[in-house]
C-alpha cells in the first residue's frame, strides 16, 4: 500500500501515465521497473551536489540491476523507488492569486442573478389594464379587459352566478371593483 502510494505520487510528479508509461512501468505480480534513462546532473556547487551525485549513481546501479535481473523482488523495487524519489525536484508552489481572481467571478454572477429580479420588481411598473363594462347585475358591475374577446354568450350565466352570490352572501360584503 505504501509502495503503491509512493509510485502513484512519483507518477503524478513526473506526469507519467499508467497506460503508456515513460518512467515507471508496472510489472504484474513482481513490482515496478524504472524504464527511463538516468543521467548525471552537472554540479552547480561542489558541496550541495555531492550527495545528489552519490544518490544518482546508486540509482543507476539499482536501475541496471532491476532491468537485468530475471526475477526482481518487490523489496528491490521498494528500495529503488525510495531512492528515485529524492532525485525528483519537488514542484514549486504555484501562485494562488490566479485562484483568487477567478473566485470573485462566480460570486458576482450569483449576486447579479439575485439582484436583477429584485430590481425589475422594484423599479418597473406594470402597465395598467383598461376595462370595459359589459353589464351590471344586482348593482355589481361586470367588467372585462379591453383586449379580451366578446363574451356576450356568457352573460346569462354570469347574471345567474351573481344573483346566487348575492342571495347567499347578502350579509357579507358585496363584490367590489
Amino acid at each position: 500500500s505504501c509502495l503503491t502510494q509512493a509510485i502513484s505520487t512519483l507518477r503524478k510528479m513526473l506526469k507519467d501515465s499508467t497506460k503508456s508509461p515513460e518512467f515507471v512501468k508496472t510489472v504484474p505480480k513482481r513490482g515496478y521497473q524504472l524504464i527511463c534513462s538516468v543521467e548525471r546532473l552537472s554540479p552547480l556547487s561542489a558541496d550541495s551536489n555531492t550527495d545528489v551525485e552519490e544518490a544518482t549513481s546508486e540509482n543507476e546501479v539499482h536501475a541496471a540491476e532491476i532491468e537485468t535481473s530475471d526475477a526482481p523482488s518487490i523489496e528491490a523495487a521498494t528500495d529503488t523507488t525510495t531512492e528515485v524519489e529524492p532525485q525528483v525536484e519537488p514542484p514549486k508552489a504555484q501562485p494562488k492569486p490566479a485562484a483568487n481572481t477567478n473566485n470573485w467571478l462566480p460570486r458576482m454572477i450569483v449576486l447579479l442573478s439575485l439582484l436583477l429580479p429584485i430590481c425589475v420588481l422594484l423599479f418597473t411598473n406594470p402597465a395598467e389594464s383598461q376595462f370595459r363594462q359589459i353589464g351590471e347585475y344586482q348593482n355589481v358591475p361586470v367588467m372585462t379587459p379591453v383586449n379580451h374577446p366578446q363574451i356576450n354568450s356568457w352573460l346569462p350565466s354570469i347574471e345567474q352566478c351573481i344573483e346566487r352570490y348575492v342571495k347567499y352572501h347578502a350579509e357579507d360584503s358585496m363584490p367590489v371593483e
